[in-house]
């Protein structure tokens, strides 16, 4: 049996009732929103959803309605030509339609005009699973709560470093802990200055990756959040 990968979240319990609240949703064809800050790992969180009998439809959120409603249907199978005077047309044939969900990443781009119709989509029972910053909910709340108080909303946080001591087991666990806590937590910075380690460690043909290793590749990290700090510390003097 394959071995489960931190990277999928299974360690972390607060993602797997996550996932679950998900499923929920999506089987009694509702809606859910996750919300999360930079680099918590709200694209890795939506790719683990895959409910069975439905097909996952992705949207790109920087495209126009007529583009989206296009894409959803062609992504069903359906010849559907994005054009803006098919838009009301493409509408009515994807609310007729079931077996499917929608997964949107980025919601914050979304144009501000495409949420009405993703409003019919939903009370049509068709289930759409966004995803973006904390400011998507703050937009809805103020311009469409119609649209939110339809939505189940998902906090997502950083996973916590026990979790990721436990994955990379090539690294001291003091390494582990020095590398998140100069990320702050952020998946994606994390992985990169970890994969940084990692190349190196074999061009060294190191097995286990130190503290001082760690170190060599965060000091521009450092650096940068120290500057960070003198710039707040000088603005809130001011």
């Amino acid at each position: 049996m394959r071995r489960q990968r931190k990277e999928d979240f299974i360690n972390d319990k607060r993602r797997v009732s996550y996932l679950h609240a998900v499923y929920n949703r999506i089987y009694r064809d509702q809606s859910v929103l996750i919300e999360g800050d930079y680099g918590v790992g709200k694209t890795r969180f939506l790719e683990l959803i895959k409910p069975k009998k439905r097909k996952i439809v992705w949207v790109e959120s920087l495209n126009n309605i007529h583009e989206i409603l296009a894409s959803i249907l062609q992504q069903l199978d359906y010849e559907a030509p994005p054009a803006w005077r098919r838009t009301s047309k493409h509408l009515k044939m994807i609310k007729a339609l079931s077996g499917f969900i929608i997964i949107i990443d980025e919601a914050g781009d979304l144009n501000p005009k495409v949420w009405p119709y993703f409003k019919r989509i939903i009370d049509a029972d068709i289930p759409i699973i966004f995803a973006g910053l904390p400011k998507v909910r703050t937009f809805l709340i103020n311009e469409h709560p119609d649209i939110v108080s339809r939505l189940k909303v998902l906090m997502l946080y950083p996973i916590v470093v026990e979790d990721f001591i436990m994955d990379y087991k090539d690294f001291v666990p003091q390494a582990v802990e020095q590398i998140y806590a100069t990320t702050a937590g952020d998946m994606r910075k994390f992985k990169e200055v970890c994969a940084d380690c990692r190349d190196k460690a074999k061009e060294l043909k190191l097995n286990i990756i130190d503290v001082e290793l760690v170190l060599s590749f965060i000091e521009d990290l450092l650096k940068s959040r120290t500057i960070g700090e003198k710039r707040e510390d000088i603005s809130s003097s001011s």
